[in-house]
């Protein structure tokens, strides 16, 4: 059985949207002076919308949409959907925006946020594929850490609740103690996270442990570090460039 058409012109989406709202208006369930009153344009102005004379724009489009409670997606079939889904996923060049943390992550700062006004950083899907809920953080000043991760400025996370969870102790995560971040490979035991020695006989710095008490484990592990480098803007977490957090396994 064929595939069916790939490409969703905006203009076809225009197009159905203006025959769903002349399908309402047959119905009795919409007037044209209602949907102009709703949008703020005069009746003309609607009935040549409605009828072909004026061309329906981008805003005017949004305007309906909202008022109808619905996306330009609802105005798309499911076989155009489920094969625009199938290329993105298969189109080696799909390209994913990552959100970035508002504030740095290290000891000295509050732990960073997600906000409405953030950053973002484009990477090929395939970088984050397996990644739930990937995000970008800029890494802080951390003595300990840039002795295992030179040069590392900028840190690709998954915040995910099941990546928070299950505690690996080859994997690092962004763990906040103390309102700060730190990043740091864990062991859990029962009631306690371990932090783990990188290394090093000398003292470090930050926790040796959190007593866990009534608190959940993803309350004090805030994200799984997947990989660390230079900003992403520059440079591809899918080449070697930085470090894969842990890295890729030798071939035998």
């Amino acid at each position: 059985m064929p595939w069916p058409p790939a490409p969703i012109a905006i203009s076809d989406l225009c197009d159905r949207l203006k025959e769903n709202l002349k399908a309402g208006v047959a119905s009795g369930s919409l007037t044209v002076r209602r949907l102009a009153r709703e949008i703020g344009v005069s009746q003309p102005h609607m009935q040549n919308i409605m009828s072909g004379k004026r061309a329906l724009t981008m805003q005017m489009a949004d305007r309906l949409l909202q008022y109808q409670h619905r996306s330009a997606l609802d105005m798309a079939s499911p076989s155009e959907l489920g094969e625009a889904l199938r290329l993105a996923e298969t189109n080696p060049n799909t390209i994913r925006y990552v959100p970035v943390l508002s504030g740095l992550l290290g000891p000295s700062h509050p732990f960073p946020e997600l906000r409405a006004d953030t950053d973002w950083r484009s990477l090929p899907l395939r970088a984050v594929s397996h990644t739930i809920r990937p995000v970008f953080a800029e890494l802080g000043s951390d003595a300990e850490l840039a002795r295992d991760f030179p040069g590392a400025k900028f840190a690709l996370m998954d915040l995910s609740s099941q990546s928070r969870t299950n505690i690996s102790q080859q994997r690092w995560y962004a763990i906040r103690w103390s309102g700060g971040g730190w990043i740091r490979r864990l062991r859990l035991e029962p009631g306690k996270l371990l932090v783990l020695r990188q290394g090093t006989l000398r003292p470090t710095l930050g926790p040796d442990r959190i007593d866990l008490g009534t608190s959940r484990v993803e309350e004090h592990v805030r994200a799984l570090v997947i990989w660390m480098g230079n900003d992403p803007q520059y440079v591809n977490p899918l080449r070697r460039s930085g470090y894969l957090v842990p890295p890729p396994a030798e071939d035998s």
